[in-house]
């Protein structure tokens, strides 16, 4: 396969209702294509001392699409009953339909930020989790530098403070560690990473970020350890699928690479996991 054929792998990890959603994965030919038709990188939130990412004119330029005039009414509308609310209860209910919509719009810095507002008025392990996942997930889908990094210190400290309560809480440890990995220290994260497996062999977001950063070493071999060891205890994960059929390929083992790509076809209800596998899979030919 061409090493020109890029795979930009994007793990977030959010709870929902106490579970977490598995990573998500786009393949694209081009990295400028991708930056040029996501829909999915957040607001800039630099200055938010000025001027906080709810206050943010939604535009092109910071999320690759504007809202439409409907989500932007929308968005106002929930905002407003927000804002309006004194009372705890009705104004947590009012965040969380917000938040919601944020995430629905990919707006995940915008719902980031009223989750941590939630956090700061009730600080519970719960709370933080949200906020911080949520910062996370923007995290992941930043294309610009600044924005990353800023988001990424956003996610840490949040995580700083679930660890704080729970030092046992190992979805935290592993998505704080992920954003050390861009940073002038990735070491730490990866070592974050390795005390996580150390504590739990099996467990899935930190075996998949380590395959995930295996990918970005073209340590294809290293990778397909973390994905085969996935499936075995979870053969029904068509994300850590997709991943071992893009290793396996790169590998130039063809044969198992086209298998575990057909039944990412035939199992996958995910039309960007489908989408994938079948780039991949042209790719064989």
């Amino acid at each position: 396969m061409q090493k020109s054929f890029i795979i930009i792998i994007v793990v977030a990890f959010g709870l929902v209702g106490g579970l977490y959603s598995l990573p998500k994965v786009v393949v694209s030919n081009e990295k400028k294509k991708l930056e040029q038709s996501s829909q999915e990188s957040p607001a800039p939130m630099a200055n938010r001392d000025k001027k906080t990412s709810s206050e943010t004119q939604e535009n092109p330029e910071t999320h690759g699409v504007a809202l439409s005039p409907e989500q932007q009414g929308v968005i106002e509308k929930l905002r407003s009953n927000y804002l309006k609310s004194s009372d705890t209860k009705v104004k947590f209910k009012a965040a969380d339909e917000l938040i919601a919509k944020f995430v629905a719009y990919t707006r995940y810095d915008s719902a980031a930020y009223y989750a941590e507002e939630v956090a700061k008025i009730e600080p519970s392990e719960k709370n933080l989790m949200k906020a911080g996942n949520l910062y996370y997930e923007a995290f992941t889908y930043s294309l610009q530098a600044e924005k990353t990094t800023v988001l990424g210190e956003k996610a840490r400290e949040i995580f700083t403070k679930v660890l704080a309560k729970n030092p046992e809480n190992l979805l935290a440890k592993t998505n704080m560690a992920m954003t050390y990995v861009s940073t002038q220290t990735p070491m730490q994260g990866i070592l974050m990473l390795r005390e996580v497996i150390a504590k739990e062999p099996d467990y899935e977001p930190a075996l998949f970020s380590l395959g995930v950063l295996s990918i970005r070493s073209n340590q294809f071999g290293k990778a397909v350890e973390r994905f085969k060891q996935i499936l075995k205890n979870n053969p029904s994960n068509s994300k850590a699928a997709l991943n071992l059929g893009y290793c396996l390929a790169e590998l130039d083992r063809k044969d198992e690479a086209q298998a575990i790509l057909e039944k990412v076809l035939a199992n996958s209800t995910d039309p960007q996991e489908k989408s994938a596998a079948n780039e991949i899979l042209s790719k064989l030919k």
